[in-house]
């Protein structure tokens, strides 16, 4: 029992020597006289000085005053362990800074202090610079710096404001009737200024209300003087007895479904079509949408002096070959940038989907919506893709037609060529600014069919977590390691969902996120490069214990008729296909054994004519339904 007894206490020995103390923070250095506080993140320890003389320090608070100039240790001391600093004291503190602090732009300030032998310096100097000997400020522009003068290294400190002349900006109507008046204001909101006309005969002014006496131009002026100076301004105001509509312009002829806008250089008017069966106008904007084939007179509507007047322009909507539709915002604000649309189309040789055509508009910030077109697109079956270029994790969300985030449930268009498919437009769908504890992580691999070996990280791949109601609440990409996060999750149940194009995605669900257990780090995929699918590298119950499931996967989807089935079977099953149009009508069905293990067999079902079908696939394991695309 003693043995053990000096056994331990040893160890206990050991272990109190050897305690690490952290480095010692706090601003080491002061002038004669001041104080600055020292800290150390280990408390209950004790400070103590090298040289009492230079610098002194409170026992258990860190606080060292100044003393003399020079340098001391200070030690932090905790138990057997202790850490150190150097600590300088650099000189006497000069004495107050005097002079005039406010000066206008141009006028100059001779500051002093009572010691001599110091430097001044400005630390903003587009507001004020200052002589490095003579203390002298010179006034740059309207601002504030703080002013500097130095002894060694103290420094005593004072603000120099710079003031200039008031600043002025008229606003207001530019135009008034005869007998009529018009308020012009100061936006900066000065008041008592001088009001004068360069022409009473035309128009008087009196406190920014101006009255118009006869027809013409005439020249208001505004001045109004302050501590730095005088300040004038003009504003031109044209006299009118007659209204003006200005001119029309813009294109003259648009596209069925395509949009156009027209412009007139006078504001408040209302826009009007002759027709809007062929052509119909936004009556604010100008915005002109094709309607159908033909010529339309667009009207615009102004007030003035001389009652309502009308001005015209013809517009013709012209047959349109193609596809155009419209990208809609309907959620949060963005900001402006580029937006990309892709026209994406299967290709029965190489069995992907690729796009065959792009085109990238400017967005404007909060726009709600963007027109686009893809003219003379040839006979096919397409999906059409739009993402704006933003790289943040909530926001608006690469989005297919109509309103699909995944490729595979994106509408598919049949086209022919020579014909118009208008208003095939995108509901852009949108993350969820979402706040809260929880954390949701993995790792994307991509290899062979099976296991991991040989495989490398999955690059670049679009994540998106979507909560109990199948909402998108974030989005984000793997990195260079395959790697990808989502924080700031408010805590519920979650599911993964990794979305490439040609990939069918199996999603990872049931993650739940309690108070208890925020954060998963586990949720990884595979990408599978041979059945071209996307899978959980592990299915965890809600007690994250493993547990095998039975598994199918289709590919490829869209086929050319040749259409592979690939299993993970717990058993030798049998499994029964039913393949069914649209309208859920029976076509056909097949039988096929599916052994234990994994598997793979090819129906054909190049007989289908090109178009979309359900495929069905029971076993005694497995119930799968989706949909399948036939392109030959």
């Amino acid at each position: 029992m003693k043995k053990l007894f000096f056994l331990t206490f040893s160890l206990l020995l050991m272990s109190i020597a050897s305690f690490a103390l952290t480095p010692i923070t706090g601003t080491t250095s002061t002038c004669i006289g001041y104080t600055s506080t020292l800290h150390d993140t280990t408390a209950g320890g004790t400070w103590s000085s090298s040289n009492t003389a230079v610098a002194t320090v409170g026992l258990t608070t860190g606080i060292v005053t100044g003393i003399a100039t020079g340098t001391a240790t200070i030690t932090y001391t905790y138990l057997s362990s202790s850490v150190t600093t150097t600590f300088t004291v650099a000189g006497t503190m000069p004495g107050p800074i005097t002079g005039i602090t406010t000066i206008c732009v141009g006028s100059t300030s001779a500051l002093s202090d009572a010691t001599p032998g110091g430097i001044w310096s400005s630390s903003y100097t587009y507001a004020a610079t200052i002589g490095g000997s003579t203390g002298v400020v010179t006034g740059m522009h309207a601002d504030s710096t703080t002013i500097s003068y130095t002894i060694g290294g103290c420094s005593a400190t004072t603000i120099v404001r710079v003031k200039s002349a008031p600043a002025v900006m008229l606003v207001g109507d530019t135009t008034v009737c005869v007998g009529s008046t018009i308020a012009l204001t100061d936006s900066f909101g000065s008041t008592g200024g001088i009001w004068t006309s360069s022409s009473t005969a035309i128009a008087t002014v009196s406190g920014g209300i101006v009255t118009g006496v006869s027809a013409g131009v005439v020249i208001i002026s505004y001045s109004i003087t302050g501590t730095c100076g005088t300040t004038v301004v003009t504003k031109s105001i044209t006299v009118s007895t007659t209204t003006s509509t200005g001119t029309i312009f813009g294109a003259t002829s648009v596209n069925i479904g395509a949009v156009t806008t027209l412009y007139d250089g006078v504001p408040g008017g209302t826009w009007t079509s002759s027709n809007p069966a062929i052509a119909s106008v936004n009556p604010t904007t100008g915005d002109v949408t094709g309607v159908s084939v033909g010529g339309v007179t667009i009207t615009y509507t102004a007030s003035g002096c001389g009652g309502t007047a009308y001005t015209t322009a013809p517009m013709t909507v012209t047959t349109f070959n193609g596809i155009s539709g419209h990208v809609l915002f309907t959620g949060p604000y963005h900001l402006a940038g580029t937006l990309k649309v892709w026209l994406i189309t299967f290709n029965p040789t190489t069995l992907d989907l690729q796009a065959i055509d792009s085109v990238s508009i400017y967005d404007s910030a909060g726009s709600s919506s963007v027109y686009y077109e893809f003219l003379s697109a040839p006979t096919d079956s397409f999906r059409i893709k739009a993402a704006l270029s933003d790289t943040g994790t909530t926001g608006y969300t690469p989005t297919y037609h109509t309103s699909s985030f995944y490729w595979y449930s994106a509408n598919v268009l049949y086209h022919t060529s020579g014909t118009a498919d208008i208003n095939q437009d995108i509901n852009m769908g949108y993350g969820i600014i979402t706040s809260g504890p929880g954390f949701i992580g993995g790792n994307v691999t991509t290899g062979a069919n099976k296991g991991t070996g040989g495989s490398g990280p999955a690059v670049g791949l679009r994540m998106y977590v979507l909560n109990s109601s199948g909402a998108i609440v974030q989005k984000t990409t793997t990195d260079a390691t395959g790697n990808y996060t989502f924080s700031n999750l408010p805590l519920g149940t979650y599911t993964i969902f990794p979305e490439a194009l040609n990939y069918l995605t199996t999603a990872y669900t049931s993650i739940t996120l309690t108070s208890t257990t925020p954060s998963m780090t586990a949720a990884s995929f595979i990408q599978h490069t041979i059945s071209h699918t996307i899978t959980p590298n592990a299915v965890l119950d809600i007690n994250n214990t493993n547990h095998l499931v039975s598994t199918i996967f289709v590919f490829p989807n869209p086929s050319n008729g040749k259409l592979n089935l690939q299993w993970e079977e717990l058993a030798n099953e049998k499994g029964n296909i039913t393949i069914s149009d649209i309208t859920g009508r029976k076509i056909s069905t097949i039988s096929i054994n599916m052994n234990e293990g994994t598997g793979i067999s090819q129906i054909d079902l190049s007989g289908l004519t090109n178009g979309l079908y359900m495929i069905s696939i029971k076993s005694a394991s497995i119930n799968y339904n989706n949909k399948i695309q036939i392109q030959k």
